[in-house]
């Protein structure tokens, strides 16, 4: 939630709504792709932090996992 308060963007409810999107499906990626629960924990902590630009770093490291994983 760190980014949401440095833009003061913290008390508009679609904002957080979207966070909380983002730590959702942040959480199902890593449970699909079974990483360990610390592994879980920081990717959470990191979309908390930087919100949808966090995630989508976490959608590339997962594709790029996936290709070099070939």
């Amino acid at each position: 939630m760190g980014i949401l308060w440095l833009l003061d963007l913290h008390t508009n409810v679609v904002y957080f709504v979207l966070l909380l999107g983002a730590l959702g499906l942040t959480f199902w990626e890593a449970r699909e792709q079974g990483y360990d629960r610390q592994l879980t924990l920081w990717w959470l902590s990191v979309v908390g932090m930087a919100h949808v630009p966090a995630y989508l770093a976490l959608r590339v490291w997962v594709a790029w996992q996936k290709r070099s994983g070939r």
